[in-house]
């Protein structure tokens, strides 16, 4: 996320950028009625193919094979691979899960965008499909979401340089907006003025980045992420990181990327200390073919 977390998921524009680090999915027919699935990170996993539910750490995968039980005449396995660094938090859920559902379809056509938003919010009960959207169609992109999962995303021209420090640890986004949801709900006159002001903040970002105004769009991350201080989902390790990221030289701004409570925080320019300089891909899904 490069800016509109939060208010995206109320419909609020964003910028999203899909990342030059890549999950591989390899799918294979069995004979037993068996899903096995096998990943460096949980290991393998085998499901008898009339128990399927979504759950346990393959939950994500598990839903969308759901979705495509009739073209499963029997058994499958799935064998994914990962080159994502796993401590910056760079939406591996999103990424495997359109991964898996593009070689399951056969083809990555925009409905899977909808497919994988509605198995992510029965999942996790909210969510903006912003990191679905990077995953689908790469680069940089305008995105927006109404409350039906009708989504609208454009490519973007360019970003500047920027880096991502991971502050140790990550709150599940779930969980997040979970908890500012209860907040508002107690408050929600508040939220919405600080939601609007996302929004408002979202379209000048926009709007400089078309512009290749970077000065303009480091000094708007600022901006930004006071909002989602206000917001409440700002903590001591991301404002030491944001601390050490706007005292370099050379560092035009700096905010969360994310949910927050944990997780990344992203600076633009100048790479501080101990941030990753990232690198963008403007492919999203590739077919490799029969493995």
């Amino acid at each position: 996320m490069i800016t509109g977390e939060h208010a995206v998921v109320y419909g609020h524009p964003a910028i999203v950028a899909a990342i030059d680090q890549h999950i591989t999915v390899q799918l294979k027919p069995m004979e037993e009625p068996v899903l096995t699935v096998r990943s460096d990170l949980a290991g393998e996993v085998l499901t008898p193919i009339g128990t399927i539910e979504p759950t346990g750490p393959y939950r994500f995968i598990n839903a969308a094979v759901l979705l495509y039980r009739d073209r499963i005449p029997a058994g499958l396995r799935i064998d994914i691979s990962s080159d994502i660094n796993p401590t910056l938090g760079l939406g591996s859920s999103a990424a495997v899960t359109i991964a898996v559902l593009a070689a399951l379809h056969g083809k990555a056509d925009d409905d899977l965008h909808a497919k994988a938003l509605a198995i992510v919010r029965g999942l996790q009960g909210r969510g903006s499909g912003a990191d679905l959207a990077a995953s689908l169609w790469g680069g940089v992109r305008f995105y927006q979401v109404s409350d039906k999962g009708t989504a609208i995303s454009q490519q973007l021209a360019a970003l500047p340089q920027f880096s991502l420090f991971n502050v140790g640890y990550k709150t599940p986004t779930g969980e997040v907006l979970a908890k500012v949801a209860e907040a508002q709900a107690e408050d929600p006159e508040r939220y919405e003025a600080i939601y609007l002001a996302m929004s408002r903040v979202a379209e000048r970002t926009i709007a400089a980045v078309e512009a290749l105004q970077w000065a303009e769009v480091g000094a708007l991350f600022s901006e930004y992420q006071t909002l989602m201080a206000d917001l409440g989902v700002s903590d001591a390790a991301i404002e030491r990181a944001l601390r050490a990221a706007n005292e370099t030289s050379g560092v035009l701004g700096a905010k969360i990327s994310g949910s927050g409570l944990g997780d990344c925080v992203l600076a633009c320019g100048t790479v501080p200390d101990g941030f990753v300089p990232v690198k963008l891909a403007q492919e999203g899904v590739v077919f490799y073919g029969d493995g």
